[in-house]
């Protein structure tokens, strides 16, 4: 099967896309295919410890459960990180997350069969 980079570009309670990557990311190793998952941009306030939402799904819970699906490659992009004030202090305990630099990620998009951003 196919690997697949799952880019994580959007905040996760201010609009269904980071719920929606998630639901994709996933379902995805559901279909045999192998899934690293990169949180770049505002989606690294993904990874933020914080409260949830009433009515909506706690995304960090859900998050969580990545390694249950064989989720187990995950990254953070340095710079991403960096401009937004958020350190490896801050990103949540229970998701084991590498920080990459953007030569790295290149390398991680050219080694990805196919790349798909949230």
């Amino acid at each position: 099967m196919a690997s697949l980079l799952i880019c994580f570009t959007q905040t996760p309670y201010s609009s269904s896309t980071a719920q929606e990557g998630l639901d994709f990311a996933l379902a995805a190793t559901n279909f045999g295919h192998t899934v690293s998952v990169l949180f770049k941009d505002d989606g690294i306030f993904q990874l933020v410890k914080s409260d949830s939402i009433k009515g909506v799904k706690n995304h960090s819970k859900r998050l969580a459960s990545m390694p249950f699906f064989d989720i187990e490659s995950c990254f953070v992009c340095q710079l991403s990180a960096t401009r937004r004030g958020v350190n490896i202090d801050d990103v949540m305990n229970a998701i084991d997350a590498s920080f990459v630099t953007a030569a790295q990620q290149i390398e991680l998009i050219s080694s990805s069969d196919h790349v798909v951003t949230f």
